[in-house]
């Protein structure tokens, strides 16, 4: 017999929630303040995960703009900046944080989902 939540069992969810999802999109923000300016960054997402600790969604302009962001190191400077700012946001050192890395462009998401991010994110 299935039992309906409490108020208690609904605050206890979202203050998990909150927790889950904490300072993320100050993290997300950081990255994309710092790395704008320097290449073609189009945006950042960061979730919590229950595989890995987090997965990091970078995403750049072009579909030729990774090639040329993995070449000249861009990548790799982008994930070592998203481990500092997440132990720096208070989610773990940085050494003890598993973050999963996907690297993607809009312009795949324009031809490969319709522009739909949340299409592409599930």
């Amino acid at each position: 017999m299935m039992s309906v939540p409490s108020e208690e069992d609904f605050a206890r969810a979202d203050r998990l929630a909150k927790e889950r999802f904490r300072n993320l999109d100050v993290v997300a923000e950081h990255v994309k303040q710092h790395f704008m300016p320097i290449c073609p960054l189009h945006n950042v997402y960061i979730f919590s995960e229950r595989d890995v600790n987090f997965r990091a969604c970078v995403f750049f302009k072009k579909d030729s703009d990774i090639e040329a962001c993995k070449r000249g190191g861009i990548v790799d400077q982008i994930a070592e900046f998203i481990r500092e700012e997440l132990e720096r946001a208070g989610r773990g050192k940085k050494e003890d944080t598993t973050v999963a890395f996907e690297i993607d462009s809009d312009e795949n998401v324009d031809r490969s989902f319709a522009g739909g991010y949340w299409e592409r994110l599930r």
